[in-house]
């Protein structure tokens, strides 16, 4: 009987001293330390990149993805990606990248290249009707043109 009292006082003890769910082991300094080397990793490879740079993301919870990226912002970057049959656009937050990685355009799959062909076709399109809105806004605005067809 002295040894079973002996065993529940140790271990009500050692309980009492560590905790249940060993809190006091935890470590949150190790963690916002993996978190800001993770961020700087990731913004220095973001640094390299810019709008319509294919890369593999990486996620925290382990998914791998191609994407084109659209936006990056300094919490976080918006792509375009293949999702099944369409291309989904999404923005991601900085913390939830676990590596980037800029794709090289020998090993890209054909859907990588079919997603920057895509990005390329839609900036020109935009570009091309900004432009022409611009220059017919500008000619009627134009002195002496209101009147000229009168």
């Amino acid at each position: 009987m002295r040894r079973v009292l002996a065993v529940a006082l140790i271990a009500t003890l050692t309980t009492m001293m560590i905790g249940i769910d060993r809190t006091s082991w935890a470590s949150q300094d190790r963690d916002q330390d993996k978190r800001t080397k993770q961020r700087a990793e990731v913004m220095k490879a973001l640094g390299e990149m810019d709008r319509g740079s294919t890369a593999t993301i990486e996620r925290q919870d382990g998914r791998k993805m191609d994407v084109v990226i659209e936006e990056i912002t300094p919490d976080s970057v918006t792509v375009m990606h293949q999702e099944k049959d369409h291309v989904v656009t999404e923005t991601i937050p900085i913390s939830d990248i676990a590596k980037i990685k800029k794709a090289s355009v020998k090993k890209m799959s054909k859907t990588s290249k079919v997603l920057i062909g895509t990005a390329v076709a839609f900036g020109i399109l935009v570009t091309a009707a900004l432009a022409s809105c611009a220059a017919a806004t500008s000619y009627s605005e134009r002195p002496g043109t209101a009147g000229a067809a009168e």
